[in-house]
């Protein structure tokens, strides 16, 4: 009987001990929404106004059939922010019982018709989180017939354990929460280690070696998929701190090195660029993605060892601070490069990653995305919200040609350098939806001081008949456009120029390495975001844009600098007096050298770059070269892994280069 009895109370203990870890996890998150949520206490009137004696809202398309943004959810949102008033400490409609009423009517319109869209994410994963969110925030005032039903929209979910990086953690995470407030301890550790399982880097889908991450195969997802991915994993792990399901440190060090390593690097502050996200570009209010400012106090929590990293990320994201340097990505292709005054991002392409995707209805025209687009910052406001007034045929850094579809991947794309500057270089085909008309050519980006030199090379076309052209930027119109003199100020609209020495406009200078035929266009333009993104707004939107075009001739070398440039008299003083030679450019090297002896090139073959008349750089294989004060950054864009051997002027080394595309340095004096 004393043996029952003991068995009863242990039974009991670990009831309540399972309970108690239940009620900090929902009791937590309630938190994590209250202070991350922007309460929407200007709508709420008018929602409770406009409800429906069925509990529908006049402004909601419930027959809403779009397979991406489906529509329908909003019911539930407008619920899930209807709650967050009704429950926030310190908000005018805490506790409000007419609000209270107007959430339940609501809530029992969804419940009685169970919305299903043809999407299986939304049935799966987004109602659901809405569900979620609205149980947690309410679960003390649903009666249980309203519990009951809730949950039961909350069990669409299903825990895919085949599901991979974001889906899997988005899938998890509901699971577990699920779990708790059904009291299923086991469904709350099995979604726990789900989740904990995948925080893993590896070359599959998820986080890359190199802090990058991929989804969809091997594109580039950083704030589409891994933003999901990498912010709902640091709130679940923050949610289970100092409990028994507490993630293992070297799981949460991992998603930290995300963050401070991959995250924070491929934006500027709380922007970033299309290169980043893939088809998400084409969604409004995408390229702040970036922001994680309302997450930053909760990882000070989860990470309090760690708190001054922590404070130097709230500052770069508040604008406060800024990152410097360079860095390269070389599992998804893709480089940064932070000044104090600018960042500079590019996005190329190789055998080892995708093309951007279409699905959904979404990315209409993006299709020349990841081909070598390249982007200026220096507030963020350059490139937000302009995508609907894009001219999708001239994205910035692409070379192209009219009716150009599509880059055909090749396996040359690699970078090296120090922390502090670097070369990126890829070999580029693009061609038309036919595959009849082709454009070919080495594109070269070298990154130092607050200058990038662009060099294309080897520029070859098939059977195209038109222009091939570059657009050096197409960003947001911010000021006055000069060219070739400060007095020289051009009218809106587009302006056919020949023998352009350089533009200046919003604190940049685009500088030709020769005197070059461009069409300038800075003129109004509308869209809709419709156009590119059929689950978004038809409405006509309207902005100015700023787009220099370069135009060459076919078969010919060219290049060009971007440059940071406060007035247009430095514009004017940069191109006349350039720090900066170009060695070569053409199918076997491309190289630039600077004034102080830095040297970049990009080696497509093995072969000898003469520096001067005496002195030279010598490769028996293709490689990846920055030489600098003493020391050489070599790298192998192939991925081969190969053994090169390198001569500087009389020195000769052989180094074993990295399968992986990262880069050695090695002294050479």
């Amino acid at each position: 009987m004393r043996r029952i009895s003991l068995n009863i109370v242990f039974i009991l203990l670990f009831a309540v001990a399972a309970r108690a870890q239940a009620d900090t996890i929902l009791d937590r998150y309630s938190r994590y929404l209250f202070q991350t949520s922007v309460l929407a206490v200007t709508h709420t009137g008018s929602w409770i106004r406009t409800l429906q004696p069925d509990g529908r809202w006049p402004d909601i398309d419930y027959n809403d059939k779009e397979p991406a943004a489906w529509k329908v959810p909003d019911h539930l949102k407008r619920i899930r922010d209807m709650a967050l008033c009704w429950g926030a400490p310190g908000s005018p409609d805490r506790n409000s019982t007419r609000l209270l009423n107007a959430m339940e009517k609501a809530l029992d319109h969804w419940l009685l018709r169970r919305y299903q869209s043809t999407n299986w994410w939304h049935n799966e994963i987004g109602i659901p989180r809405y569900m979620r969110d609205i149980i947690i925030l309410l679960r003390n005032q649903l009666n249980p017939q309203r519990m009951k039903a809730a949950l039961e929209v909350l069990n669409q979910l299903r825990v895919h354990e085949d599901y991979l990086a974001g889906n899997l953690v988005w899938c998890a995470d509901l699971g577990l929460h699920y779990g708790a407030l059904t009291g299923d301890e086991k469904l709350v550790q099995r979604c726990r280690a789900l989740i904990v399982k995948e925080i893993k880097t590896g070359t599959g889908e998820g986080i890359q070696p190199d802090y990058s991450f991929q989804q969809h195969g091997h594109r580039l997802q950083m704030y589409q998929y891994g933003k999901a991915f990498l912010l709902e994993s640091l709130r679940v792990a923050w949610q289970l701190k100092g409990t028994p399901l507490a993630f293992p440190e070297d799981k949460v060090a991992l998603l930290t090195g995300m963050m401070l390593n991959g995250w924070q690097w491929m934006a500027r502050g709380i922007y970033t660029v299309p290169g980043t996200m893939d088809r998400s570009a084409s969604r409004k209010g995408e390229l702040e993605s970036a922001d994680v400012r309302s997450l930053i106090p909760f990882m000070k929590e989860l990470q309090p060892s760690r708190s001054a990293d922590w404070d130097r990320l709230s500052a770069v994201q508040n604008g406060k601070a800024g990152l410097q340097g360079f860095r390269y990505y070389p599992y998804s292709d893709f480089a940064a490069y932070h000044r104090k005054g600018f960042s500079f991002f590019i996005k190329t392409i190789s055998t080892r990653t995708l093309a951007t995707e279409s699905i959904n209805h979404e990315n209409l025209k993006g299709r020349l995305l990841n081909s070598g687009d390249a982007y200026l910052i220096r507030d963020g406001k350059e490139y937000t919200d302009l995508m609907p007034v894009w001219d999708w045929s001239h994205l910035p850094g692409v070379t192209a040609f009219k009716g150009a579809y599509q880059a055909n991947r090749q396996a040359f794309a690699g970078s090296a350098g120090d922390s502090f500057c670097g070369v990126t270089a890829m070999h580029i085909i693009i061609a038309d939806t036919t595959g009849k008309q082709s454009l070919e050519a080495r594109k070269f980006w070298a990154c130092y001081g607050d200058k990038v030199i662009c060099l294309a090379g080897d520029l070859k076309t098939n059977q195209v008949s038109g222009p091939v052209y570059t657009a050096l930027d197409q960003c947001r119109l911010r000021g006055p456009v000069t060219v070739n003199s400060p007095k020289q100020v051009l009218r809106s609209g587009t302006t056919r120029l020949d023998e352009v020495r350089w533009i200046h406009h919003a604190g940049f200078a685009y500088i030709p390495l020769q005197p070059a035929a461009m069409e300038v266009h800075a003129e109004q333009r509308s869209g809709t975001w419709y156009a590119i993104n059929n689950a978004e707004s038809k409405d006509t939107v309207r902005a100015a844009a700023f787009m220099p075009v370069l135009l060459q001739q076919q078969g010919q070398a060219f290049g060009y600098v971007l440059s940071a440039a406060r007035t247009a008299a430095e514009a004017a003083r940069l191109a006349s007096k350039p720090d900066w030679k170009v060695l070569q450019n053409d199918k076997g090297v491309q190289a630039v050298r600077f004034s102080d002896g830095v040297v970049m090139a990009a080696f497509y073959t093995g072969g000898k770059l003469m520096l001067d008349q005496r002195r030279y750089l010598q490769t028996d294989q293709p490689c990846m070269m920055v030489v600098k004060k003493g020391k050489l950054y070599i790298s192998d864009p192939l991925h081969k892994g190969v053994t090169v051997t390198v001569a500087i002027n009389d020195k000769t080394q052989r180094l074993q280069l990295p399968e992986d595309g990262t880069t050695v340095a090695v002294a050479y004096e």
